[in-house]
């Protein structure tokens, strides 16, 4: 008879998912909703507000979209440690701490509007108060008929002159938005950065780098009309106001969208050069879609025609993330 000797080796399926790089891709496919406003949005909340709630929201969501983006990072860095072991990918973790601005950056807009109230409760005690027309610092409302600007006029019912007020508001509200705009470009600058230290280890797995992307400096049509529209009505901090507002939307919407997108397109591209490849779903707002509306077949990365019908494809990838509220 045969002797039968058992053995402790264990047959695994030569495509066993990898649940880390699914979690990885679908991280890094995923965005926000709401963090960033338009600029009819801000045309009609800040010419209420008088550009005061601008500076309150933008700063708070912004660094609520720097928490979400720091932790999308962290989790590719973590796991490009994992992968290839190497000692830069370790040191990479402390600098996705150092992404976004320091807090005196975002803390500037708060101190400022302080400022600007300190200075208007003396003249909301006085009896010819008039907001809107402060801010403008041009016509006195006297029941219905507007009088002209008097600086002699002022001084029996105010306290100090308005054009000092309407000169005071105008540079805070101008450094305050001016703050903002530097917050947003000191962040891109350190993802920038982080970017560039990630290249050098694609770069030794034969990979093609990130392109490096910015929000700009601003200069957006419908901002600009926005811009223009706020300087007709007085309001000269409107110029600061769009471009803090334009890079704040452009990056959110567009920069940091598309360079998530060329980190979750080098990590398939690991995948799929490693031996056994490891084939992994990737996720629908990864996925590259034939332009052609009857065939609209998923095709590979980084392919220019599609694998059915033969189109051309014109984009690398599809800018529709995944939403996540």
């Amino acid at each position: 008879m045969s002797q039968f000797t058992p053995t402790e080796r264990t047959l695994e399926p030569s495509a066993r998912p990898d649940h880390l790089s699914a979690a990885v891709l679908h991280s890094l496919s995923r965005r926000t909703l709401g963090l960033a406003w338009g600029p009819l949005k801000t045309v009609l909340l800040g010419g209420i507000t008088f550009g005061i709630l601008p500076l309150i929201v933008w700063p708070k969501k912004f660094s609520r979209f720097v928490v979400f983006e720091r932790q999308q990072l962290w989790h590719l860095v973590e796991w490009l440690r994992i992968r290839t072991g190497q000692d830069e990918a370790a040191i990479l973790r402390d600098s996705v701490r150092r992404t976004g601005a320091g807090p005196t950056i975002w803390i500037v807009p708060l101190i400022l509007l302080g400022i600007l109230a300190m200075n208007l409760m003396p003249w909301m005690s006085t009896p010819s108060f008039n907001f809107p027309m402060i801010l403008h610092g041009t016509y006195l409302f006297n029941g219905s008929r507007p009088e002209p600007f008097s600086i002699n006029h002022w001084s029996h019912h105010f306290p100090t002159s308005p054009m000092h007020f309407y000169g005071l508001w105008t540079l805070c509200l101008s450094i305050a938005y001016a703050s903002h705009w530097l917050h947003v470009q000191q962040h891109a600058a350190n993802v920038h950065r982080l970017v560039r230290r990630m290249n050098l280890i694609f770069a030794r797995q034969n990979i093609p780098p990130v392109d490096l992307l910015s929000p700009g400096i601003g200069f957006r049509p419908l901002w600009m009309l926005a811009a223009l529209f706020g300087i007709c009505c007085g309001a000269w901090w409107t110029i600061p106001a769009s471009l803090a507002g334009a890079v704040h939307q452009q990056y959110i919407q567009r920069t940091s969208t598309r360079i998530r997108a060329e980190l979750a397109q080098r990590v398939t591209t690991m995948l799929q050069q490693q031996q056994p490849a490891v084939d992994i779903p990737i996720p629908h707002g990864l996925r590259v879609l034939c332009p052609n509306s009857l065939c609209e077949k998923s095709a590979p990365a980084g392919a220019i025609f599609c694998p059915r019908c033969g189109s051309r494809i014109v984009s690398r990838f599809n800018s529709g993330f995944g939403a996540v509220a």
